[in-house]
């Protein structure tokens, strides 16, 4: 069993449960936003890690990575913007009141702002950009991964960064088993075209491109 401490984290509805239990089923326990959610940073404010796991799960840790214990390991996952951003958009998560809306408005003041379309668009732009921040920090192992590339290869090199020796024969049969066929593929229900015209849009594609994207 993985002993190193990890987070997986990026944008909301980038899939990050599915990399949880791929990783679980692999050696590596990993909770699913138990440590990281808007109850535990409402509370005493010291993130409680359950002894069941030694990861996590949680877009809601980019704002605090930095504070991660020296040589914990991040993920950071990201998925296309298309999907992420129809996804977010769909579920009309800037026009309902949540926790988690204003989480994200507290840590991006921006996303108060515009149209809901073009507040996903920030949501992903920005957030995404919180998470690749831990790249700066010498004492974190820093590691992004597209869930749409989540194949045997990918998948253990993750667990290698984890400590964990997992053949591609046993990440694929636990990939077979456990990935959904959702993030397979390109996006389907929203183009560039669907995207208010202007900087944010330019930004999002160019972000896109840099992550691998057409």
């Amino acid at each position: 069993m993985s002993n190193r401490l990890f987070v997986i984290s990026g944008c909301a509805s980038s899939g990050l449960d599915v990399s949880a239990r791929v990783l679980t089923a692999l050696g590596a326990p990993c909770g699913h936003e138990e440590v990281f959610h808007t109850a535990a940073f409402a509370s005493s404010g010291t993130l409680y890690w359950p002894p069941t796991v030694v990861g996590d799960a949680s877009w809601f840790a980019a704002p605090v990575l930095g504070k991660l214990p020296e040589a914990s390991v991040v993920l950071h996952q990201v998925r296309h913007p298309l999907a992420t951003v129809r996804d977010l958009y769909e579920s009309k998560f800037f026009e309902e009141e949540s926790e988690a809306r204003h989480f994200v408005q507290d840590f991006l003041p921006e996303t108060r702002l515009g149209g809901p379309l073009v507040r996903c668009m920030r949501f992903w732009l920005q957030w995404n950009r919180m998470v690749e921040n831990a790249s700066d920090y010498d004492d974190l192992i820093y590691h992004r991964h597209r869930i749409e590339d989540l194949d045997p290869r990918s998948t253990a090199e993750m667990t290698a960064l984890l400590g964990l020796c997992r053949d591609r024969s046993t990440t694929g049969r636990v990939l077979d088993e456990l990935r959904p066929v959702e993030y397979a593929g390109p996006p389907a229900g929203m183009g560039w075209d669907d995207l208010p015209q202007g900087r944010l849009r330019l930004d999002l594609q160019a972000e896109a491109e840099r992550y691998g994207y057409e």
